[in-house]
């Protein structure tokens, strides 16, 4: 999916560096336009750099999996931002239910996300780990 950033906002009306009917024209027959807030694209970075960058480079750099590093970067840096969510994961033979813990962030939006990713930086510089930092716009 193409990303165009928006140059500025005319009568409510964003313009962006391409003609609208052009980025139209170059979606799949039956596609869509999704036009996000400015909010929601600097949120979805925040989460593929963390995902796509800090757990993969953690991952390769000590061999352990993605949701590892997940699960202990959520301990470690957004201990005030977890919940415990329990997971139903099917029934034991012995007919009792089984359930998993999930740690997840809450209310995961720019500001938390922000927080999160700070104290990750931090973390990494304490512990000589080898994440490189996003840019700076997404710490803002």
């Amino acid at each position: 999916m193409s990303t165009y950033p928006v140059l500025a906002k005319i009568d409510g009306q964003s313009t962006f560096s391409k003609p609208l009917i052009e980025i139209a024209n170059e979606c799949d027959i039956g596609g869509a336009l999704y036009i996000r807030t400015a909010l929601e694209y600097l949120s979805d970075r925040q989460r593929n750099w963390y995902k796509g960058i800090a757990l993969r480079g953690l991952s390769e750099w000590n061999g352990n999996t993605p949701e590892e590093w997940d699960y202990d970067l959520k301990l470690l840096c957004g201990a005030e931002l977890l919940k415990r969510e329990s997971i139903f994961m099917g029934r034991l033979p012995s007919g009792f239910p089984a359930v998993a813990d999930r740690l997840t962030i809450t209310g995961v939006g720019k500001r938390k996300m922000t927080s999160y990713i700070e104290n990750i930086l931090s973390t990494a510089i304490t512990n000589d780990w080898p994440v490189t930092p996003p840019d700076p716009e997404l710490r803002r």
